[in-house]
């Protein structure tokens, strides 16, 4: 800003001097022949090239004023840029001498900070009882680095911390290389790193993670190559995997994943937004369920399918993952009934979520979700509710109610839960 008025003043002397000059010479010329006395045509003459001099400082005047008005412009576009928050900042103009930016100017930092207050209380059949946990907790710190390398490639970086988790440290979660995937490769894109596939949406408009997270989420080192269109997009990779068959060589990598969903640019279907697809997983022992693998003779696969449509200030949300057949009796430390003798089990989850905005800073949502064959490990049946209010820009304040019920066939005698929970939560 100094600079820039520095230079205005410098343009503003620059024009009172070329004013006064002209005047002054005017001055100069005319007073001689005033003094002898001229003649109508040498008074002719004369004012002719005063007129000629007045069109030049007009001139003159015209090319100041627009530079003064470019400096007036490109200041108030300066102030603009840096007072926007960073995803709504224009794109970066790459003027480094060979057509490249700056570093500093290719990476974009973004942020996460969540701070809870929670309750839940469980009840048992037999014996007869109740338990009661509240706890004020820093849920989530979330700090994500993404670099434009150059047009084709993209590096990505997410440290993550979660307090029941972490214990006071930040860990890597994310970790990636993407190369392509723009207009140039025709969509097609690699790619490579420490990530989570995409084995089912996993859409959820709540504070707390849906069932279908907490049993099916998946992350992993693994390669991906696909393509992702205006309407289309495919992807499938490999990873080695945490969970081998029994006697299995643990050097081969034998997991794989595949996902392919339809879904319309904006504006396309009436206002309509739509989301369609399915995920196919070759081990599901391999997502959060390995905390619970003792061993496994074979292979589960896994099949998700989801569906997240948007119209106005409605959203809605539905998403089923299950196993594509059974884990054998102890293979899976969870599947025990009642009298705790290992039972066969054959995961699976599902979720359905309802949202709605009365106005831009206010969500209301409803939910109702499940598991199958978790033997107590998770709710059978779940609903509940929460409302969220972005008080101020980027900062969201949620409350939300879960209740949750048990199948009578786990080993601990289960009977239900109920979980209240206040979230503040601000993005960066």
């Amino acid at each position: 800003m100094r600079a820039i008025k520095k230079e205005c003043n410098v343009l503003m002397k620059r024009l009172m001097i070329t004013v006064l000059s002209l005047f002054v010479g005017g001055l100069m010329l005319s007073a001689p022949a005033f003094g002898e006395g001229i003649s109508n045509y040498d008074l002719m003459m004369e004012l002719k090239a005063m007129k000629e001099r007045m069109k030049a400082l007009e001139k003159e005047l015209d090319k100041e004023d627009k530079k003064i008005e470019d400096l007036k412009t490109n200041t108030e576009k300066r102030l603009e840029d840096i007072t926007l928050h960073p995803e709504e900042r224009p794109p970066m103009k790459l003027e480094a001498p060979e057509g490249e930016a700056k570093w500093s100017e290719r990476i974009i930092f973004s942020g996460l900070i969540e701070g809870e207050f929670s309750s839940e209380k469980q009840t048992w059949k037999n014996p007869d009882r109740e338990a009661r946990d509240d706890n004020f907790s820093l849920a989530t710190v979330e700090l994500g680095i993404e670099g434009q390398i150059n047009k084709y490639t993209t590096g990505n970086v997410v440290l993550l911390y979660e307090q029941d988790e972490d214990e006071d440290r930040l860990r890597l979660d994310e970790g990636t290389i993407t190369i392509g995937g723009i207009e140039e490769t025709y969509g097609l894109y690699f790619l490579g790193g420490k990530y989570y596939p995409h084995f089912g949406e996993l859409n959820s408009y709540f504070v707390s993670d849906p069932l279908v997270v907490e049993i099916f989420e998946i992350r992993e080192t693994a390669a991906q190559v696909g393509y992702e269109g205006d309407w289309f997009a495919a992807g499938a990779g490999a990873f080695h995997g945490d969970v081998q068959k029994t006697g299995d060589d643990e050097s081969r990598i034998k997991g794989f994943f595949a996902d392919a969903n339809f879904h319309n640019p904006e504006d396309t279907i009436g206002g309509l937004s739509l989301l369609i697809g399915g995920s196919y997983l070759n081990n599901v022992a391999d997502t959060n369920l390995q905390d619970e693998v003792v061993g496994i003779k074979d292979y589960v696969g896994g099949l998700a399918g989801y569906l997240v449509a948007e119209y106005g200030p409605f959203s809605f949300g539905a998403e089923y993952i299950s196993a594509l057949d059974k884990f054998n009796p102890g293979e899976m430390n969870y599947a025990k009934d009642r009298a705790g003798i290992a039972q066969k089990t054959e995961p699976a989850a599902y979720n359905l979520e309802f949202a709605y905005r009365p106005i831009d800073t206010v969500q209301l949502a409803l939910k109702y979700e499940g598991s199958k064959d978790m033997f107590g490990l998770y709710p059978e049946k779940q609903y509940g509710g929460c409302i969220s209010w972005e008080m101020f820009k980027y900062t969201v304040l949620s409350a939300e109610y879960l209740h949750g019920t048990y199948d009578e066939n786990n080993e601990e005698s289960k009977d239900d839960r109920n979980c209240f929970t206040i979230q503040l939560a601000v993005e960066f």
